[in-house]
């Protein structure tokens, strides 16, 4: 037992070493688990499990900071803050999921550069995004395509209208 998701003050880091060096997919299981969002939106954990494991294969080992324990960390702050009394029953199940998936994705594929450096160097992935929110659409982008591995669309069974 490394902490309960729910509250704050786990040691991420020592999440990150009991879990192999798989501490989002770790982290995202027991909350998605727990708030049920499997369950309601007919996620297979099958299915979960490996989606978590390709994301978190794609965020960068070498990264000091904009890595898969981050955003451990990110999906564990945001299943505590959306715990919170001043927020219960404000959001939908699915806005709950959305804001985890979130959560679990926003520093996918991080290069460890900063939007202006990617701009003010010509980068492609600048180019590719017209200098608009280049790492916040790269992210996206990632996740949505990691989506379309076999065997990894979590959102498969949800209604999509």
């Amino acid at each position: 037992n490394f902490g309960r998701k729910d509250k704050w003050g786990i040691d991420i880091f020592r999440n990150a070493d009991l879990t192999n060096n798989r501490p989002l997919t770790a982290i995202a299981y027991t909350v998605f688990q727990n708030r049920e969002s499997l369950k309601t939106f007919m996620i297979p954990a099958k299915t979960f499990v490996a989606f978590m494991m390709t994301l978190e294969d794609h965020y960068a080992k070498d990264n000091p900071f904009h890595n898969s324990t981050h955003a451990a960390d990110v999906v564990q702050s945001t299943n505590v803050l959306l715990n919170s009394p001043a927020l219960e029953s404000v959001f939908t199940p699915l806005e709950i999921t959305a804001a985890l998936f979130a959560a679990a994705i926003h520093d996918v594929d991080h290069p460890g550069l900063t939007n202006q450096f990617l701009i003010n160097s010509s980068s492609e992935l600048a180019l590719m995004y017209n200098d608009e929110s280049v790492l916040e659409n790269h992210h996206l982008a990632v996740a949505f395509k990691l989506l379309q591995n076999d065997g990894c669309d979590i959102f498969q069974n949800i209604n999509k209208k």
